[in-house]
């Protein structure tokens, strides 16, 4: 399969380059960094700064508070991208379940060198992204509390 053919199945299968066309994704993973970690590996820990985002190439990721679990995620999933929306502290520590590989990108190629379009576009898919992880998270608090 040729190099620019794995990239057109990206904009397929990931959340974050959904709507980038296969040129965009090539300037955005051209600008971005592959980082690959062992399992039992802490990529990020709670409390840490966050400036970096991640997606996952291959992989599984915990992410954790104290000892509960509060994701596994696997290919084609983000993670850490609040970090790169607002530099701040982390508010959870992300572990490798098991070897994993990851695109990265830094909140500084994000603001410097993507254009306007390609930027409206990640942010979209990050918002929308997170906008159904605090749907999720709102539901399971309306269970709990229905359930107390």
């Amino acid at each position: 399969m040729a190099f620019r053919d794995k990239y057109i199945r990206l904009v397929h299968t990931m959340d974050l380059f959904k709507g980038l066309d296969p040129d965009d994704l090539i300037k955005i993973m051209s600008m971005g960094l592959t980082e690959a970690v062992h399992k039992g590996t802490t990529i990020f820990k709670k409390g840490s700064l966050g400036t970096k985002m991640y997606v996952i190439l291959e992989g599984k990721i915990k992410i954790v508070d104290e000892d509960k679990v509060l994701a596994t995620l696997g290919k084609g999933d983000m993670f850490g991208e609040m970090g790169l929306l607002s530099p701040d502290v982390r508010s959870a520590t992300a572990i490798a379940e098991e070897s994993s590989s990851f695109f990265v990108l830094t909140a500084e190629t994000f603001q410097q060198l993507f254009t306007k379009r390609i930027a409206i576009r990640l942010l979209l898919n990050i918002v929308g992204k997170l906008s159904q992880r605090l749907r999720k998270a709102n539901d399971l608090l309306a269970q709990r509390q229905g359930n107390g």
